[in-house]
C-alpha cells in the first residue's frame, strides 16, 4: 500500500520525522495565535436572530409624559417607516409584559412619566433578507436623532443565552456617598462610551432634580368645610385622569371606558411657583356656603430637591453602569476599557489590579475608594470559558492515567493526550473557514468548547487503536517496530476515515444553527485534523515507546 510506504519512511527518515514534529508544532502556534491577534474572537454564544425587540426610553428625571411621548412618537413613526417591521406598541410610564429578556432588565421597575418601552416585531425571518440582530444595528444609529429632553435610547435584544442586565455592567461601589460613587460612575461611563463597539452606555442613578410639593392650608380648608377628599379628587381628575363609568355597545368584545380628564391647557407653562399658582386657580372647589374657592387659596408649592433611589447589592450600596456591544463579543471592548483605566484615566486617581479583571480606584485629593467590578453577560462568558477550560484539562488528566494504567507507560500515554490535544488545531482553522465564508463574525462559542471536550475521546480511541494494532503485529507476524506501526496506520486509515466522515456529515446539521453552530463546526474541524494527527503524528511520536509496550 501506497500509504504504509509513505508512513514507514516518515517513521524511518529521522529529519522527515522532525519535519512532522517542526509542521505540528508550528500549526498549534498559529492556532493559538489567532486568540491574542484576534483572527479569531470568543462569546459566549452569538447574537440570536428573533421576530421581536424591545427599545427602553430614559428621559431626563422630572420629565413630563408629554415629553415622553414625543420622543416615542418620533421613534415608533421611523421603526414603522421600516419594510421589515409589522407593528409597535407603546408603553408610556411602565414596562411592556414581562418577557425572558425584561426579567432582569428591570422593564418591570418603570413607573415614571419619564420612562417608557417600544415593543417592536418585525417579520418572520424566512420573510426577511437580514437578521434581526444586524437590523438592530443599522437602526440603532437613527433612532438616536429622536433623543430629545436628554433622553436615553436602548435597544435590548432577546438573549441568546442566560439573561443578564446588559452585555457589560460595571458595578460601582465604595466612595463616602451617593453623588461621588455617581459622579465617579460618569467618569467609569464616559470611558466605555469611547469604545467604537460599545453602545447604549447608561448610568443607572437618579440625577437630583427640583419638584414642586403642595401643601395644604388646613385652617382655610376647615373654614370653608371643603374635605381633603374633594381636594384629592380634583387634583387627580384634572392631571392624572379617572374612568368614570363604561359603556356596553353590541358590537365591542368588551365594555368601552368613559375617561374624563381636563385637556392639555391643564400643562404648566413654566417652572415658576406663580404660574403654577395661577394655573392652580382656575380648579374651583364648592364651599359648604355654596360659594366657589379657587384651588390656590387653600394650598401653598413648595420647592424641593428630589431624592435619588439608592441601589445596592449584597446590602452593599453601589451604582451600575450598563453597556451593550454591537457585533462584538464583550471581552475585547471590555479589555481596551480597562487598558483606558490603567493608563490613560483621570489623573486624581490611583488605579490598581483586583481580582480577575476588576479594578480598584482611589482619589488622591480626598482618600475615596472605589472598586470596579465587572457583570452581566461578560460574567458569564468568563466563568462559562474557565469552567469548560477546567473540564478540558480534567478530562486530559484522567484520560492520561486511564492510558497509564492500561499501558503503563507514563510516555505513550502522553503522546495520546498530546494527539488529542493538537486536535485543537482543526477547531480554530475549521472557525476561520466559517469566519471566511459567513456574512457574520463566528466566534469561538461554549458550544465550541463542548465539541472540543467530546473529541478527546475520539482522538483516544483512533491512537489506542494504532497502538494495540501494532503490537499485535510484532507479536503474532513478527514484524519490526516501524513497519508494524507502518502497516497498523494504514490498515486503521480506512475505519477511522468512515468514523470521521459519519461525523462530519452527522455535524454539519449543527454547523448552520445559530447557537450550536460551534459545536458542529468544532466537531467536523476537529475530527478531520484528528484524522491528519493518528495517520502521520501519532506513528512518529508511539514509535519509540513500542518496545516498552510490547514488553508489558
Amino acid at each position: 500500500m501506497k500509504l504504509e510506504k509513505f508512513i514507514y519512511n516518515i517513521i524511518e527518515s529521522p529529519s522527515k520525522s522532525m519535519l512532522v514534529y517542526l509542521i505540528t508544532l508550528a500549526l498549534f502556534a498559529l492556532s493559538i495565535a489567532t486568540f491574542p491577534t484576534e483572527i479569531i474572537k470568543a462569546k459566549m454564544l452569538p447574537s440570536k436572530d428573533s421576530d421581536t425587540f424591545s427599545v427602553y426610553v430614559d428621559l431626563k428625571d422630572g420629565s413630563s409624559t408629554k415629553q415622553t411621548k414625543e420622543v416615542t412618537s418620533c421613534i415608533s413613526e421611523k421603526l414603522i417607516s421600516k419594510e421589515i417591521v409589522t407593528n409597535v406598541s407603546i408603553f408610556i410610564g411602565e414596562g411592556q409584559p414581562l418577557d425572558f429578556a425584561a426579567l432582569v432588565k428591570q422593564s418591570a421597575l418603570k413607573d415614571k412619566e419619564s420612562q417608557a418601552e417600544i415593543m417592536v416585531n418585525i417579520k418572520k425571518a424566512h420573510n426577511r433578507d437580514i437578521q434581526s440582530y444586524n437590523f438592530v444595528s443599522e437602526v440603532r444609529d437613527e433612532l438616536q436623532t429622536c433623543s430629545k429632553y436628554d433622553a436615553n435610547i436602548k435597544l435590548i435584544e432577546l438573549p441568546a443565552g442566560p439573561p443578564v442586565l446588559a452585555s457589560i455592567v460595571a458595578e460601582i461601589y465604595g466612595g463616602n456617598s451617593f453623588e461621588s460613587r455617581r459622579e465617579f460612575s460618569k467618569k467609569v461611563a464616559k470611558v466605555l462610551e469611547k469604545q467604537e463597539t460599545l453602545v447604549d452606555v447608561d448610568i443607572m442613578a437618579d440625577d437630583e432634580y427640583s419638584k414642586f410639593e403642595i401643601e395644604l392650608d388646613n385652617n382655610k380648608i376647615i373654614k370653608t368645610g371643603i374635605s381633603l377628599e374633594q381636594i384629592k379628587n380634583v387634583l387627580y381628575i384634572a392631571y392624572e385622569g379617572i374612568t368614570l363609568s363604561v359603556v356596553n355597545e353590541s358590537d365591542t368584545e368588551s365594555q368601552v371606558p368613559i375617561f374624563l380628564r381636563l385637556d392639555d391647557s391643564r400643562v404648566f407653562n413654566s417652572n415658576n411657583i406663580e404660574d403654577i399658582l395661577n394655573k392652580l386657580s382656575t380648579l374651583k372647589l364648592m364651599s359648604k356656603n355654596g360659594f366657589l374657592v379657587p384651588l390656590s387659596e387653600l394650598i401653598s408649592i413648595k420647592k424641593v430637591i428630589k431624592e435619588p433611589t439608592l441601589t445596592s447589592k449584597n446590602l452593599t450600596p453601589m451604582i451600575n453602569v450598563i453597556a451593550e456591544t454591537n457585533k462584538d463579543s464583550q471581552i475585547y471592548p471590555l479589555l481596551d476599557a480597562r487598558d483606558a483605566f490603567l493608563n490613560n484615566f483621570d489623573k486624581n486617581y490611583e488605579v490598581s489590579k483586583s481580582n480577575l479583571l476588576n479594578l480598584e480606584f482611589k482619589d488622591k485629593n480626598t482618600g475615596e475608594k472605589f472598586e470596579l467590578v465587572w457583570d452581566g453577560e461578560l460574567k458569564v462568558t468568563i466563568d462559562t470559558f474557565i469552567d469548560l477550560g477546567g473540564a478540558f484539562i480534567i478530562a486530559l488528566v484522567l484520560i492520561f492515567f486511564l492510558m497509564v494504567m492500561y499501558y503503563k507507560s507514563f510516555a505513550i500515554s502522553g503522546g495520546i493526550v498530546l494527539a488529542s490535544f493538537i486536535s485543537i488545531i482543526g477547531v480554530i482553522f475549521a472557525h476561520i473557514i466559517m469566519d471566511m465564508i459567513t456574512t457574520d463574525t463566528f466566534y469561538l462559542t461554549a458550544t465550541s468548547l463542548i465539541g472540543f471536550i467530546g473529541l478527546i475521546g475520539i482522538n483516544s480511541r483512533n491512537s489506542t487503536l494504532i497502538i494495540d494494532f501494532s503490537k499485535q503485529l510484532v507479536e503474532d507476524k513478527g514484524l519490526t517496530i516501524n513497519q508494524a506501526v507502518a502497516r497498523a496506520t494504514a490498515t486503521r486509515s480506512k475505519p477511522i476515515i468512515l468514523t470521521v466522515l459519519t461525523m462530519v456529515f452527522a455535524s454539519s446539521l449543527l454547523a448552520t444553527d445559530a447557537v450550536f453552530g460551534g459545536l458542529g463546526v468544532a466537531l467536523i474541524g476537529g475530527t478531520l485534523i484528528s484524522y491528519v494527527v493518528s495517520m502521520f503524528f501519532v506513528p512518529v511520536i508511539i514509535r519509540n515507546q513500542m518496545k516498552k509496550i510490547i514488553k508489558n
